[in-house]
């Protein structure tokens, strides 16, 4: 069995809910809002052959602050074999994904979940609708609504724990009334602790997991758990860019010709059940992560670019900056790590390139006697040892 990890500083961690690596006890320090987006654009590169899915999560837990939980009707022993390159760790998490049968990730604000295909894409959308009904909540009058329903808790449960048991504790602490609990059937959950997040929002991760779902009571601070309707209509306004616009349309016809979406200035309306939200809000998600073309390849590629470079011998450090002032994306894997800085300190005999060379040629002439992988893509170019 093998396992490694290379890249950028490793940007997954991994817990489960049904068997989970974090202690209760252990200090939080994890990702969330724009912190969370970004970190999981950045690049790693990660690899494993044949190994559990728990393993890989708890060893990964120990190299980031991206909280990976994983639904618990998958199999934590599952062994997994993935060999990503290098490549943005969301794109890692879905690769991830794809090496066990029927699992998808999706992408919250505080936290990945991997979970079943057919699952997992409704917790953003039981998200959203808790989400408005969190808005009434704090409409109501103070006499009527305690502030603490739908001010944020941490949670986190030691080893053995139920999910009601979860819930319910985490119900007392909001001063919030739980109705049909025994809906929720008996599990045993190992301990975690999770990033701060309202109750509903508590109670949307671990319902999903059982096809349940929580309501707000309109007017008072009680939580009624009742089961998912996959047939319910939703209507939902959600929130797109001009720029996302066309992209999502495209994407949306490719999948769902037949389901029309609502278009306004800054609003995409849809009419459906909840795994057709899901399918759309995935697309947002995804669209709305799409890199855009770097500023120094907008009108010709760095793969047929011609370079050229007058001077003696240089670092490799130096070359890197230079590049990178003048807005050419350079990429090292594992460009923190002490082997990689080294590197970074050799000289560079610039007598290879004085003569004009494409960036197909010019680039593994420049670095190739450092680094055994030199990739020049259209935008970027990227290196490794």
């Amino acid at each position: 069995m093998r396992r490694w990890l290379t890249g950028l500083v490793a940007g997954i961690c991994g817990c489960g809910l049904a068997v989970c690596c974090l202690r209760a006890d252990e200090p939080v320090r994890l990702l969330t809002g724009s912190a969370l987006q970004k970190a999981l654009q950045s690049s790693v590169s990660w690899s494993a052959d044949n190994v559990p899915l728990r393993s890989q999560l708890e060893s990964l837990r120990q190299q980031t602050g991206i909280l990976v939980l994983r639904d618990r009707r998958l199999d934590p022993r599952f062994p997994v074999s993935v060999d990503t390159g290098f490549v943005p760790r969301a794109v890692v998490l879905q690769q991830l994904a794809g090496a066990i049968p029927q699992c998808h990730s999706v992408v919250t604000d505080s936290y990945v979940l991997l979970g079943p295909a057919d699952r997992v894409g409704r917790l953003p959308v039981l998200l959203k609708l808790v989400s408005e009904q969190l808005n009434s909540w704090k409409k109501l009058p103070s006499n009527r609504l305690p502030r603490k329903a739908f001010g944020d808790i941490q949670p986190a449960w030691l080893a053995g724990a139920e999910p009601r048991e979860i819930l319910e504790r985490a119900a007392a602490e909001c001063g919030i009334e739980l109705e049909n609990p025994e809906l929720l059937s008996h599990d045993v959950w190992d301990a975690a602790s999770l990033p701060r997040m309202t109750f509903a929002e508590l109670a949307c991760l671990v319902l999903v997991q059982f096809d349940l779902q929580p309501e707000l009571s309109v007017d008072k601070a009680v939580v009624r758990l009742r089961p998912i309707d996959p047939g319910a209509v939703l209507e939902l306004k959600h929130s797109v860019s001009v720029r996302q616009k066309p992209l999502v349309q495209e994407a949306w016809q490719q999948l769902h010709a037949d389901a029309a979406l609502k278009w306004s200035s800054a609003n995409v309306v849809l009419s459906g059940g909840i795994d057709l939200q899901g399918e759309l809000l995935g697309i947002l998600q995804s669209t709305a992560q799409a890199r855009p073309t770097e500023a120094p390849v907008t009108g010709d590629s760095l793969r047929t670019r011609l370079f050229q470079l007058m001077g003696e011998r240089v670092t490799v450090e130096y070359l890197v900056q230079e590049f990178r002032k003048n807005r050419i994306v350079i990429e090292i894997e594992g460009e923190e790590t002490a082997e990689v800085r080294a590197v970074l300190k050799a000289q560079v005999d610039l007598a290879v390139v004085r003569e004009k060379l494409p960036g197909l040629k010019f680039f593994p002439a420049l670095f190739g006697r450092q680094f055994r992988r030199v990739e020049v893509r259209d935008d970027r170019v990227l290196l490794g040892l």
